[in-house]
């Protein structure tokens, strides 16, 4: 079929042209496989089976959370973070927070005064001290958890930027300045197999990360290179070492 034939297809299904139609379609069948293989497949029991699951449920995973993707939410995080004077990572519960805490160890290495948590209490103690200068950055897979909510009412009244990664209908993400849609059905009945949240979550953290790294490439390869030093240091010159990651 001709070009201007494919796009009026797409168009007629809703779409906004042929590259929307792809992402749809993408977005849809790793929904789909998310379901219909699970109806078939059974609880992995020996080490083959269990990679082989994994492996599936990842690549399923980073696939639904690149067809979500907003380049232009995303461009606008890094240069609020860019921007910022302090950078608050918040998360609640057993992904988020972690992923939180990740986001702090990433952004610290390129400069960034990142601080994580996920006590609930400080979280509102945090918000409470911000000022304009501040960015919060928060993780949620229900955008519902009430910490979270009531720190990003708090600092948004002192002026201080949200930027929250979670569903682009949640009431979190009614209170963000900029959000990076994530939507992630959950297979309970699969309850033992990794979660698929953190590994989204975890995709669009090195997005962020790995774009404020791009800009700052001269002031963050300089510190970089320092860290990489005070390693060997304390270790020996260690082929493959990581840079604190």
């Amino acid at each position: 079929m001709s070009e201007p034939t494919v796009t009026r297809c797409a168009r007629r299904l809703g779409c906004s042209g042929f590259k929307d139609f792809k992402l749809r379609l993408a977005r849809d069948l790793a929904v789909g496989r998310m379901y219909l293989a699970a109806d078939k497949v059974t609880p992995a029991r020996s080490a083959r089976e269990v990679s082989e699951q994994a492996y599936e449920l990842v690549a399923q995973t980073l696939a639904l959370a690149f067809s979500q993707r907003d380049p232009v939410a995303l461009e606008a995080a890094v240069d609020a973070i860019e921007a910022a004077r302090r950078l608050f990572c918040f998360g609640v519960g057993g992904s988020s927070a972690n992923i939180a805490q990740e986001a702090e160890n990433r952004f610290f290495r390129l400069d960034v005064s990142a601080t994580a948590s996920a006590d609930p209490y400080r979280q509102r103690m945090a918000a409470a001290i911000c000022d304009s200068r501040d960015v919060f950055l928060m993780f949620s897979m229900t955008g519902k958890p009430e910490s979270l909510i009531d720190s990003a009412e708090i600092a948004k009244s002192a002026g201080a930027r949200i930027i929250s990664v979670t569903v682009p209908t949640s009431p979190l993400a009614r209170r963000s300045d900029i959000v990076l849609p994530l939507t992630m059905p959950e297979d309970q009945r699969f309850f033992h197999m990794p979660s698929r949240g953190r590994y989204g979550q975890l995709y669009i953290l090195d997005c962020l990360a790995t774009a404020l790294a791009a800009r700052r490439s001269e002031k963050a390869s300089a510190a970089l290179w320092r860290i990489k030093r005070m390693l060997v240091n304390l270790h020996g010159d260690t082929p493959g070492q990581p840079i604190g990651d």
